[in-house]
Parts: C-alpha cells; sequence; structure tokens
C-alpha cells in the first residue's frame, strides 16, 4: 500500500488539495503499526515525512488561496521551496512538492513577467524564474527570460549558467560552450550552486576529480573551471569583444601583483589566475597578437610549466614552442 498511498498524496499536492494529502497523510499513519522511530520500517519512516510536509503545506494552504497571483504569490511559494529543499532526502511526495512550487513560481513570476511589469522583477526574481522554468522542462520560456535578463545583466553568471542547460537540452552546441565558459570566467562558483545542472561527460568527469581531491569549495571551483580550459573541453570559444578582453586582462594583472606580493598561500591564487592566462592566451592567438602571446604563455611557463604543457597540447596549433 506505500505505492499507493505515496502516489495517491503526490497526485493530491500537485493538485494544490493541501487538506487532502494531509487527510491521505494521517490515514496511511494509522494503519501502519504503532513504533518507535528506531525500529521504523521504510515504509513508516516515508509516511512520517508525508504527514509532516502535508501538514507543513496544509498550514500554509488558506494563506496561499488569499495572495493575488503575481510576485507575492510566488515568494511565498519561493520559501516553501526553501524548506523543502532543506532535505536532500527526496521522496516521490517531496518531489511532488517541489515540482508544485517550481510550476507555482513559475506561473506567478512569468505573469508580471509577460504582462510588462519586469520591471518588477529583480535579477534574483528572473534568475528564481528561469530556474523554474527549466525544472518543469518550459525550456523555451526559459530561454526567454535569460535572453532578456543577459540582454539588461550581462555580468550574471548565473544567466549565463542557466542558459548554458538551456541550451545543452536543446542541443544548441555552440551556445551552449560559450554560455558555460562565461559562466565559469564571471563565477566559477556558480557550478556549486546548480549541481543538477552539471553536463554529463568529460564535465562530470573532471568534476569528481577535483571532488576525489578533496578541496574547498572555492578551490574545488576555480579548479575545475581551469581544467575546462586546459584540456580543450570548449570546442566553440567566441571571440572576446575589446572590452571584455580589457576586462579580463586587468583582473590578470591585478591578480598577478597580489599573487607576486604573496608571502604564504600563493597557490591559492593559481587556479585563477592560470584559467585567466588560458583565456587571454587564446585571444591574443585569435587576434594574431603575437607579443602578448608570448608573453602571457612566458607568465603561464612561469607558473606551472605542466599547465602549460597540457595546455598547448590540447588547445594550440602544432609547432607552438614549449
Amino acid at each position: 500500500m506505500e505505492q499507493g498511498y505515496s502516489q495517491a498524496i503526490a497526485d493530491e499536492i500537485l493538485g494544490g488539495n493541501f487538506p487532502r494529502a494531509a487527510g491521505l497523510a494521517e490515514m496511511w499513519l494509522r494503519e501502519l503499526p504503532a513504533m518507535t522511530s528506531r525500529d521504523a520500517t521504510p515504509e513508516k519512516a516515508e509516511a512520517d515525512e508525508a504527514y509532516e510536509l502535508t501538514r507543513y503545506l496544509a498550514h500554509r494552504h488558506e494563506r496561499l488561496t488569499t495572495l493575488s497571483p503575481g510576485i507575492e504569490r510566488a515568494r511565498a511559494f519561493e520559501e516553501i521551496l526553501h524548506f523543502l529543499l532543506q532535505n536532500r532526502y527526496a521522496t516521490l511526495v517531496r518531489r511532488a512538492a517541489i515540482m508544485l512550487c517550481h510550476a507555482q513560481i513559475a506561473d506567478n513570476f512569468a505573469r508580471d513577467f509577460a504582462g510588462q511589469k519586469n520591471y518588477q522583477l529583480n535579477p534574483k526574481d528572473m534568475l528564481q524564474l528561469a530556474y523554474s522554468l527549466l525544472m518543469i522542462g518550459n525550456v523555451t520560456s526559459a530561454r526567454e527570460v535569460l535572453a532578456f535578463m543577459l540582454a539588461n545583466h550581462p555580468g550574471q553568471a548565473a544567466a549565463h549558467y542557466l542558459s548554458a542547460h538551456a541550451a545543452n537540452v536543446s542541443g544548441n552546441e555552440t551556445a551552449f560552450f560559450e554560455h558555460y565558459r562565461d559562466a565559469l570566467y564571471l563565477r566559477p562558483e556558480v557550478v556549486s550552486e546548480y549541481p543538477e545542472f552539471l553536463p554529463a561527460g568529460i564535465f562530470q568527469e573532471l568534476y569528481k576529480l577535483v571532488h576525489d581531491e578533496e578541496y574547498g569549495e572555492g578551490v574545488r571551483d576555480r579548479i575545475y573551471a581551469l581544467l575546462l580550459e586546459v584540456n580543450g573541453v570548449y570546442k566553440h570559444r567566441r571571440k572576446l569583444k575589446i572590452d571584455e578582453a580589457r576586462a579580463i586582462e586587468a583582473e590578470y594583472r591585478k591578480l598577478h601583483n597580489e599573487y607576486a606580493a604573496a608571502r604564504v598561500h600563493k597557490k591559492a591564487f593559481e587556479p585563477r589566475l592560470l584559467q585567466l592566462l588560458a583565456m587571454l592566451i587564446i585571444h591574443a592567438q585569435q587576434m594574431q597578437n603575437f607579443e602578448k602571446f608570448e608573453q602571457y604563455r612566458s607568465d603561464m611557463l612561469a607558473i606551472d610549466h605542466s599547465i602549460w604543457q597540457t595546455f598547448q597540447q590540447n588547445n594550440l596549433a602544432t609547432g607552438t614552442p614549449t
């Protein structure tokens, strides 16, 4: 009967009937033998969670029904979603509640977005809208929101990361690689914020590699970003605009000065420095600026000779001096 109750409760949640879902969960518990949590069966544990979750939702049912469609209602479901995601153990009932939240968030934020009230949506709201649209499988609408967002906030790493996922599931390989690289240049830590969108294949392999080395979260993501550049994973690299190249150069020079002045923990600077150098070397090659190419090549060699060798082998034309 476990699966029958789980599915029935999940269906009521997806239909928005929280009181009925709570009643079914209570009925499920009553049919099970009384026992302590210490000797609880898997079914008892799942029934307990279903009861707790449905009561939590039922207690918020009246307030939710009084909220007008739009931003206020979307943010109320955001609060519920945050509560549901605190426990990563995903039962059928919890998954149903999570998907309901995403559907409600998407529907209610989208009302204002589509109704020319998008000035009311801040970047955080738009990211949540795009994220929830992706989670419920509405990739087309998610792409529209993300395109609007990037037109107004081109430096949003998360928007690029979500755009990369949308392009990936849509089969747009060029857009996927370009957005993914932009996201990891702007903020490598974005990878840890959306673990469900980690691409398959070499991306998962390299992330597992740095995970197994037990680096801290920030360092882990910076090393992952570096490995993607060094190993030639990006099949498509768009040419940087002049102002973009200048911004990377400025960050590199500032970070390199800090690196040179540091007396301890110099290694902590290296993943980001080498990532920036890889981008600058590729840009110099694309622009046929051989003076800068040689300058940045020398800098990479000075920091880590083996990284240069791997980078040169995987990214540059045969015959480049080592």
